[in-house]
């Protein structure tokens, strides 16, 4: 039976794949913007800031929980977040926002660690949130996350001219009468929807791969934003296609698919370099 059959043929496998299928492709474009705006560290920021509405979520609701609990602490850290880049408007030193990022990730970071301590391990439910239970995606989670990835590239390509030209000239944007802070505020939105997608199924600690090594290796290769686009969305979904065909080769030992795909992620940007040092 080839991957391909495996993959059709099995329910948790098919919506695993599928779900990254999603994930890469929708995180891929928004990983372009990402790297164009340097927003790297913002979006660690978020990614980490989450795992307290995950802790509390699953406490309160089990599985079906998580979900709503990200969100609700993503909305209230991208308002932090993008009151924090506002602050560009006064003149603000890179570095004043940058430590103001630092201490958002680092007090919401710690706040999900004190929970999940007290609230103690759960046939190891507080781990996976760290690191994803991908095979134990049902539809129902499928069609949320689903939902959420269409979203966020809804935001993004609707405004994607605007937030282009905000990513390489801010100050002209403000010059033409560009609501600068809006489009950042959308594009905070944007990386909080996929965050909270990929939570349970990707973790926190694996999600970020997929939002900012995509549009890293595209830069390596691509000449034009568009084009950035398509590499990173090939080169993703690549990582996704060949994860998986390892995973399902190994009978002897098991794989983590998240892991593997995302090893296969960081694998592509030595080889976008190499692609892009020989074309």
């Amino acid at each position: 039976m080839t991957v391909m059959e495996q993959i059709l043929f099995a329910p948790y496998l098919r919506n695993a794949f599928l779900f990254l299928l999603c994930l890469s492709i929708v995180g891929a474009v928004i990983s372009v913007l990402v790297n164009l705006r340097r927003m790297e560290f913002t979006v660690e920021a978020l990614v980490h800031s989450v795992f307290p509405g995950i802790v509390v979520g699953l406490i309160v609701g089990g599985i079906p929980g998580i979900v709503p609990g990200a969100a609700a602490v993503a909305t209230v850290t991208v308002l932090v977040l993008a009151s924090l880049g506002s602050g560009r408007r006064q003149s603000a030193r890179k570095l004043d926002i940058e430590a103001g990022t630092a201490v958002v990730l680092t007090f919401m970071y710690g706040i999900g660690v004190v929970i999940s301590l007290a609230y103690g391990d759960k046939s190891g439910q507080l781990e996976a949130l760290m690191f994803g239970r991908l095979l134990d995606v049902t539809q129902s989670r499928l069609a949320t996350s689903v939902t959420l990835c269409v979203i966020a590239a809804l935001l993004i390509l609707t405004t994607w001219r605007m937030q282009i030209l905000v990513a390489f000239d801010t100050a002209a944007a403000r010059a033409m009468g560009v609501n600068v802070a809006a489009y950042e505020l959308i594009a905070n939105i944007a990386v909080g929807l996929i965050v909270v997608a990929a939570s349970s199924a990707v973790g926190v600690l694996l999600v970020i791969g997929f939002i900012v090594i995509p549009g890293l290796s595209a830069r390596l290769i691509a000449g034009s934003p568009r084009s950035m686009c398509f590499w990173a969305a090939g080169l993703s979904t690549l990582a996704v296609v060949v994860g998986f065909a390892i995973m399902l080769s190994q009978t002897t030992h098991q794989i983590s698919p998240q892991a593997i795909v995302s090893l296969m992620l960081v694998a592509t940007v030595p080889l976008a370099g190499l692609k892009g040092v020989f074309s």
